[in-house]
């Protein structure tokens, strides 16, 4: 696509709905954004590779990557698309996204993404549902897909496992998260919601992946979670203070020069736009 085909279009301020419980997205400043790009796991492809195969397609012409934050999710959006349009709600987290081909960047929320009407063959969002209002994203999305398009919505969870280390779950249970809870946040998935805009045939799927770990890697994931991100918004803490307090409390769990295997599960919801 040229820059003058693509079937981008600004979109009227929406009219407020109904009311949903308090939740705000806390990755917005650049020194997050910069850190949730260099500490997150690269696990979309295989999240995808599982929609791909409920979904039943091989290749769309246009996708919709929604909270696309850094790009993470985009790159693995590209391998089933020829053409992607990106949005996040946070410029921050564009700004430290790499540039792909065949892509276009958007700042836009779910809520309101400046698409056309019935342009996208698939919608794809990875680990910002939680962050949405469900029945305008939804009814959004159902607006920008063709009828028969397929949407996948995905995300990874830390199960908080280190291999030969049980003693790193009960540290992080009984006392990381009691310190640094994760903020508020909608639920994963609102089926209510999918089946209320447009969307049927709802599958979930799951699967488990470990991703080896040095001891500073984890800890620049830990320093990249929301629960992190929100304390350090809030002034509440440095982010050099926590990164040094999640070395030092974890240290015990890295023997000198060696890393260990984490293990995150894959959650994986997708449905179909029906007309």
């Amino acid at each position: 696509m040229n820059s003058a085909s693509w079937p981008v279009e600004p979109r009227p301020a929406r009219v407020a709905g109904s009311v949903v419980r308090a939740v705000t997205n806390p990755f917005i400043s650049e020194p997050i954004a910069r850190r949730y790009a260099g500490a997150r796991p690269y696990y979309h492809c295989v999240a995808l590779g599982l929609a791909a195969r409920q979904l039943g397609i091989s290749r769309a012409s246009v996708a919709v990557d929604v909270g696309c934050g850094t790009g993470l999710s985009t790159r693995a959006v590209l391998e089933l698309a020829e053409h992607v349009i990106a949005l996040d709600a946070s410029a921050a987290m564009l700004k430290a996204a790499q540039p792909q081909p065949r892509t276009r960047y958007l700042v836009a929320t779910a809520e309101q993404i400046p698409v056309r009407d019935a342009v996208a063959d698939l919608a794809t969002v990875g680990a910002a549902f939680h962050w949405f209002d469900q029945p305008a994203a939804f009814a959004e999305l159902a607006r920008v897909l063709r009828n028969g398009a397929g949407l996948a919505v995905y995300s990874d969870f830390f199960v908080g496992q280190l291999t030969g280390q049980p003693a790193f779950t009960t540290w992080l249970e009984h006392s990381y998260l009691p310190r640094y809870p994760a903020p508020p946040r909608h639920a994963y998935f609102d089926t209510a919601a999918a089946l209320h805009a447009g969307f049927n045939d709802v599958s979930y799927t799951e699967d488990t992946i470990r991703v080896p770990l040095t001891h500073h890697e984890l800890a620049d994931y830990l320093l990249s979670q929301s629960n992190a991100a929100a304390a350090v918004e809030s002034g509440a803490v440095s982010a050099e203070t926590l990164h040094n307090e999640i070395l030092t409390e974890t240290a015990a769990f890295f023997p000198v020069q060696c890393g260990a295997d984490a293990a995150f599960a894959i959650r994986v919801w997708t449905t179909i736009r029906r007309g």
